[in-house]
């Protein structure tokens, strides 16, 4: 069986543990400290607080997914949703059908597993006083049971054209929760400083930060070496190396390739560099209906743009020469360029430059020659 785990929670035997951080998040997690958790897209953010928050032997999980949110009617739903999966008792079902009668829940009774689950009807309309009512029963329900409440990609309540507010109505109820530790995780950084780092933001050092970035290479090499040698295959330290450039440090994009390396690879194989063309096909046949439909709304100045991005990472993408290399008109084409592939998220921005948000598919692109 493929040891390796990536794009989803993991847990135990298949999280490559991080010590110093994990230490961190549960100290200050343990002191009712809210904290906001900084990193890239599958640097292993959610991994982290569940591993790290199940320590806690009295507190339970509350976990709030904001991917993606549009509306505040998006944000009550993935609160309501987080309660279901919380709180699995009928009798407890009631008291929040009670609390929540504003937004008219109903409770439904899964055909298969006969569980109850709540949920809000589709023409409901919430405003921020919902997302307020929300929260003040998050702080009834603290009273019986320690919660340590999380909100995944938060950075994504900016996509509301109310954000603001909802994000006063946030911190307006929150700060008043000292015995509830909140977790906000976000993997755009500039976003999410725009809300944790500017002066005239609500949340400004609402939060302690907590950076998550690539593992420790001596630790990462151990512990996928331990999973190579579980169908006895032996694995060189420059191979690892090479995996973690061109992954550029990932964890879960490191360990998609280390699973195409262990499906094109055999019980007993030494593997060397020579594997990693293979493996990189595998990733290819796994992705490229992914990889042509990011290409859909790209047009061909963008293209061009994005091929030059790939093919000249060094090279400043708004420079004389990159427009030259590209056969782009100028750097304002340029620019106007990656303000787009960043929006339809081909594409973000770090501190260092512009990063593709998968590197598979830049490896893709220079693969198919575009």
């Amino acid at each position: 069986m493929n040891p390796f785990k990536y794009g989803r929670v993991v847990s135990k035997d298949d999280f490559c543990s991080r010590s110093g951080l994990a230490r961190m998040l549960h100290r200050h997690t343990l002191s009712g400290q809210n904290v906001v958790i900084l990193g890239e897209r599958r640097t292993g953010k959610t991994s982290l607080i569940w591993n790290t928050c199940h320590r806690h032997k009295k507190h339970k999980l509350l976990y709030v997914d904001l991917l993606e949110v549009k509306t505040i009617e998006d944000i009550v739903r993935r609160m309501v949703n987080a309660l279901s999966t919380f709180e699995k008792r009928m009798g407890a079902f009631q008291k929040i059908l009670r609390a929540l009668i504003h937004l008219k829940p109903k409770i439904t009774l899964d055909p298969m597993t006969g569980e109850p689950s709540l949920s809000i009807d589709a023409i409901t309309h919430a405003k921020p006083d919902s997302i307020e009512k929300m929260l003040d029963f998050f702080s009834v329900l603290s009273k019986k049971t320690k919660l340590i409440v999380v909100f995944d990609e938060f950075q994504d309540i900016l996509n509301l054209n109310e954000s603001a507010y909802v994000l006063a109505c946030l911190r307006g109820k929150i700060q008043f929760h000292s015995k509830i530790p909140y977790i906000f995780s976000g993997s755009v950084r500039h976003r999410m400083d725009e809300i944790f780092f500017h002066h005239d933001s609500p949340f400004f050092k609402a939060a302690i930060p907590l950076t998550v970035g690539p593992i420790e290479d001596h630790v990462f090499k151990n512990f996928l070496k331990n999973k190579f040698s579980l169908g006895n295959r032996n694995i060189d330290d420059a191979v690892l190396t090479k995996i973690f450039e061109m992954a550029e440090h990932n964890p879960g994009d490191v360990q998609q390739l280390c699973s195409a390396i262990w499906e094109v690879s055999n019980q007993g194989q030494h593997l060397s560099e020579e594997i990693l063309p293979q493996a990189m096909q595998v990733v290819f046949s796994h992705e490229s209906k992914t990889y042509e439909s990011l290409l859909i709304p790209v047009t061909g100045i963008q293209m061009k743009c994005l091929v030059g991005l790939a093919s000249h990472p060094v090279l400043p993408p708004l420079s004389s020469e990159f427009a030259r290399l590209t056969g782009i008109s100028g750097p304002a084409s340029v620019k106007k360029s990656l303000l787009r592939l960043e929006q339809i998220k081909i594409i973000y921005r770090t501190p260092k430059g512009y990063k593709f948000a998968n590197p598979y598919f830049k490896h893709w692109l220079l693969y198919k020659r575009y």
